[in-house]
């Protein structure tokens, strides 16, 4: 299986960790390539320039120092940036990547006595050049080679017409009149050999995706929230997944008094009866808008506070102090309720009439519409017996897994 993602982002560290976790084999390509890729990932470029490279390459990272130039220039260090000079003029600047004090090489911008920046070199993990960058008296970049390990030009993209030249030994391999041509033939040719997933992160994206074109090119189309996927749905997308990710550890959660519930308004199911009958439990209101009265006179219980507006800084106290969530909000949810929850080790509840994602509840943790009474006892009951919680939350744990084993074995 393959996996594509638009570029690298958090959400492709997170699959990248879900899939070494659920030990799953699956690679993992983005579009854009920075030349230093976390080990796992790649991309076109490294695709086409690994066939090039018959010697396996070590990360080795370029210090300043080993940087080439022509004889008599000198390389200079100062701080989080260097340069070269010739005859006491600053002729290119060195960019740094990482800690400052390993002095590893990101970028070189070679300039022109007059300041023009006409070319600038790209360095890798592997402390080589693997792409420059030529740019007119504009700034405006007219062209852009990529290398192999012996500084041979494999792939050149000129901007200014838009067209992706693929090349072998010198000689041209393949001519694509776009850059959107250039990495769908790519995709394509992955395609053929291999089950292959679509990783949507944005709204962009997903308005840029040509589904009548490129809907027999994805087996699967993944998407990080409910958001993007009812709108992958409405557009008539077919075979979308949301995705969850699986932490390598859940954090640790001690058994405390304290719930959790998240809301865009002040329809929350049997708010009222559940707080009066648990004065032992402190409950956190937390919206995301001010608030009504009717959530200012539920905040004036002892055992109730209401966050209107909460900040970020707010909600991660709030999750890292909370053992229970309450998904017994109505209408739609917000910060990904839910989900982050399930992220924190709370342990979830919620009403038939309320739940926004019931593939990760317990069972036993759904109650009938209305039923406060029955979800008061549990509530009550699973703060007298810890080791009762945290059986719970090691089943909660396993829904992911659940649903992932559920993707992979859908066939």
């Amino acid at each position: 299986m393959i996996i594509f993602f638009d570029k690298l982002t958090e959400n492709t560290r997170k699959l990248q960790r879900t899939m070494k976790n659920l030990k799953i084999d699956a690679r993992i390509v983005v579009l854009e390539d920075n030349g230093f890729l976390p080990e796992g990932i790649s991309s076109p470029y490294e695709y086409y320039i690994s066939r090039k490279n018959q010697e396996e390459q070590v990360e080795r990272k370029k210090f300043y120092q080993f940087l080439e130039a022509p004889e008599f220039w000198e390389i200079r260090y100062y701080g989080a940036t260097g340069g070269i000079y010739y005859m006491g003029q600053e002729r290119a600047v060195i960019h740094l990547i990482g800690p400052v004090e390993k002095k590893i090489v990101q970028r070189v911008e070679w300039r022109m006595e007059n300041g023009w920046i006409y070319r600038v070199d790209f360095y890798d993990k592997y402390g080589t050049k693997y792409a420059s960058e030529f740019r007119d008296v504009d700034g405006n970049v007219a062209s852009k080679a990529f290398y192999s390990g012996k500084n041979q030009e494999i792939i050149v993209e000129q901007q200014g017409n838009d067209v992706v030249t693929l090349l072998e030994d010198g000689s041209v391999k393949a001519l694509f009149q776009s850059h959107d041509a250039f990495l769908k033939n790519f995709m394509a040719e992955l395609a053929s050999k291999e089950e292959c997933v679509l990783f949507l992160q944005n709204e962009k994206e997903l308005e840029s995706l040509d589904l009548n074109s490129e809907k027999h090119m994805w087996d699967y189309v993944l998407l990080p929230d409910d958001g993007l996927l009812h709108q992958y749905t409405s557009m008539g997308g077919q075979n979308g997944f949301r995705f969850y990710a699986i932490p390598e550890f859940y954090p640790e959660n001690d058994v405390r008094p304290e719930a959790l519930i998240l809301t865009m308004s002040d329809q929350i199911e049997k708010i009222q009866e559940i707080t009066r009958e648990l004065p032992g439990v402190t409950f956190h209101v937390a919206a995301n808008t001010l608030v009504s009265e009717k959530l200012e006179k539920l905040g004036e219980q002892e055992n109730v506070n209401i966050y209107p507006c909460v900040s970020q800084d707010t909600l991660k106290s709030l999750w890292e102090k909370c053992s229970f969530y309450l998904d017994i909000n109505h209408r739609r949810e917000i910060h990904d309720a839910v989900n982050t929850a399930h992220q924190n080790n709370l342990l979830i509840m919620g009403f038939e009439n309320t739940l926004h994602h019931r593939e990760l509840l317990l069972k036993g943790c759904i109650f009938s519409e209305g039923d406060y009474e029955k979800m008061v006892y549990v509530i009550d009951y699973v703060i007298k017996n810890p080791m009762l919680m945290q059986k719970l939350r090691l089943v909660q744990q396993k829904k992911k897994v659940e649903i992932w084993n559920g993707f992979f074995h859908r066939h």
